[in-house]
């Protein structure tokens, strides 16, 4: 199927990233046509539709059952519809990870995301729902927002069926469930029963636990053996540090027969819970970091509740909910160990923060620097560009202060922004205390009560991820071009899509390296391509581009000391003249003599606009830095 790009607009969603793709259909972050949130598109492949009436039944089926739910651990569901022959469902938006991207998770993490599925499946059992495709990749984690802690929610019901159902929606032989989280019952296409749901459970929660699966096979008959035939791995034999009492939980789980599961999915995590706590060393451990500070021969002597339930219901004092209230950015310790680390010099930010970072979500350009400081400092400066859902363009900047360094080195704790420039008035809403996380791929996060998880990649890795040949065209106009993935496009400003072109021949310019952005688009959006000459043009502009036919004015730009040369054909009237394809409106913008970026000359056009609109309405917002 045709990928959508940011920017994009499918019944009144703007698109702005892509998410992911599953088996029926690609997903992506879009904004809201009516309220101010990100929502996740669901868009079911056209092709799949055309060859298999099935594939959308099952589809219109996954909005259907899952838009009846409501309950905290299964993701949302808003609408569904047609539009453009394209088939979307919008969902809740999760900021946050799949289950399939954790790795090395603490037991007590992992057992909390096993036993929040848990209630999330017995819910859909209890409306008489099963899932049949629990694995990790179909659990979200929500990162901790406003102090509520991590949250993991339940997504994807395509291939869900109601349990008094007898009509069949697999073709016969075909297993749609991912084969190494399959129950035995669903690979030899036997009847299904919510002990199904609850043994691929296990099977997921075995991969967090352990960072490998309770079976293993190469291909569908080996995963039929193996789930029909094998005994599963044990939790103690993969990981030592485990305690053998979670084997027995998990060879009930994971029974051949579903009779010999659990009565439910929470009685398993029920289980698992209660096991790994068992051990005596596990309990001391709980005591210092799970429960309230007592000492450890009290733990199994607190009233009637089971242990399982106590450490639930005390997780505001587990290392997760730390996180969620450093991640609101509460400016206090823990702990001994959280609190600032003590140092001498100028400041206390790690060197591998400071810079300038960059980020484009949509139509919505985000420029962050990060710059030395103490606590109280000023540390971080913001700027944000975008559209307003009326098209009108809206300009905003920020500052904030240095909260707190955490000991990690990988987060600094962001106090409360204030607003330094607000246009128009009622456009940005200063954001609350914050969390600036360095990544390992060395990108930078920070998620705002405003606008939700932004991740910056630093100007320099943008620069690089150019090549040589347009290195410099990235470093003078970061912001403009964007950083280059491996598909050779960016993404670049108000969601333009860049990409090197070198001029070839008989096009003007010749022998300059090139990026053009918006070349073949067809929105409307602005064209605008960037020339390097390595040094300042030795030919006009007028004569390079215009054929000394041209006409000559000058703008001023804030971003720019003295003023910019614009130069467009003589024919074009700046007021008047559309951009037509027949009739191009174009206009060259230079830059003064001294000026670094002398040596470039950026090429701009805007289809259905007249040149002045286009030098006031765009290119005085653009960011030329």
């Amino acid at each position: 199927m045709t990928e959508l790009r940011p920017g994009e607009i499918i019944a009144g969603y703007v698109i702005a990233r892509r998410i992911g793709a599953g088996g029926s259909g690609v997903v992506y972050a879009a904004r809201h046509p009516r309220l101010p949130r990100l929502t996740a598109l669901k868009i079911l492949k056209r092709e799949d539709v055309a060859e298999d009436d099935e594939v959308w039944r099952r589809f219109e089926r996954e909005a259907d059952i899952a838009a009846h739910f409501d309950h905290p651990n299964i993701v949302q569901v808003y609408d569904r519809g047609v539009a453009e022959n394209q088939f979307w469902i919008s969902m809740q938006y999760i900021d946050g990870v799949d289950a399939a991207e954790l790795h090395r998770v603490s037991p007590d993490r992992g057992l909390r995301i096993g036993t929040e599925i848990a209630a999330a499946l017995d819910y859909a059992h209890g409306k008489g729902v099963l899932h049949r495709d629990v694995k990790p990749s179909n659990i979200l984690i929500a990162d901790p927002d406003s102090g509520r802690p991590e949250r993991a929610l339940l997504t994807d019901f395509g291939i869900a069926r109601l349990r008094d159902e007898t009509t069949k929606h697999t073709h016969t032989g075909n297993i749609s469930a991912t084969f190494a989280f399959a129950s035995p019952e669903q690979v030899s296409g036997r009847p299904v029963g919510p002990g199904s749901d609850q043994y691929s459970l296990a099977c997921t929660l075995f991969v967090l636990l352990t960072d490998r699966r309770p079976f293993s096979a190469d291909n569908p008959l080996g995963w039929v053996h193996a789930h029909t035939r094998e005994r599963p791995l044990r939790p103690s034999e993969v990981n030592p540090e485990l305690p053998a009492a979670l084997d027995e939980v998990f060879d009930r789980a994971l029974a051949k027969a579903p009779e010999d599961r659990f009565d439910s999915c929470a009685d398993f995590a029920y289980a698992a819970t209660e096991a790994y706590y068992s051990d005596p060393a596990l309990a001391v451990t709980a005591a210092a970091g799970l429960l309230p500070q007592q000492p450890p021969r009290q733990l199994r002597d607190w009233g009637r509740k089971p242990l399982w339930q106590r450490v639930l219901h005390r997780r505001v004092l587990v290392p997760v909910a730390a996180a969620a209230v450093t991640a609101a950015g509460v400016g206090f310790a823990l702990h001994h160990g959280d609190s600032p680390p003590v140092r001498s010099g100028p400041g206390l930010v790690p060197d591998t923060f400071v810079g300038t970072w960059l980020a484009t979500e949509g139509q919505t350009n985000y420029r962050l620097t990060v710059q030395q400081a103490k606590i109280g400092d000023p540390v971080l400066s913001n700027r944000v560009d975008g559209v307003l859902p009326d098209g009108s363009p809206f300009h905003c900047e920020f500052s904030a202060p240095l909260d707190r360094v955490p000991h990690e080195g990988d987060r600094l704790i962001i106090g409360t922004s204030e607003i330094v420039v607000r246009e128009p008035a009622n456009a940005c809403r200063a954001n609350g205390p914050t969390t600036l996380t360095l990544l390992p791929d060395g990108r930078i996060s920070r998620k705002t009560d405003v606008s939700g998880l932004i991740t910056y990649s630093s100007a320099d890795a943008l620069v690089s991820s150019w090549g040589r040949d347009d290195a410099a065209i990235a470093r003078a106009f970061p912001s403009l071009v964007g950083q280059l993935a491996s598909t050779g496009t960016a993404v670049g400003w108000q969601g333009g899509s860049c990409r090197p072109r070198d001029p070839g021949p008989g096009e003007a310019a010749q022998g300059a390296h090139r990026v053009l952005c918006n070349g073949d688009d067809g929105t409307g959006q602005v064209h605008f391509d960037v020339f390097d000459f390595d040094t300042r043009p030795g030919s006009s502009v007028a004569a390079v581009f215009f054929g000394n036919n041209a006409r000559v004015t000058t703008r001023t730009h804030e971003d720019v000391a003295g003023a910019l040369t614009v130069t467009t054909a003589a024919g074009v009237d700046p007021a008047a003249t559309q951009d037509t394809e027949a009739h191009r409106a174009l206009a060259a913008v230079s830059f003064p003599d001294g000026d670094p970026r002398s040596r470039f000359v950026m090429v701009l056009r805007w289809p259905g606009h007249t040149v002045n609109s286009l030098l006031t309405d765009w290119l005085e917002r653009a960011p030329l830095k």
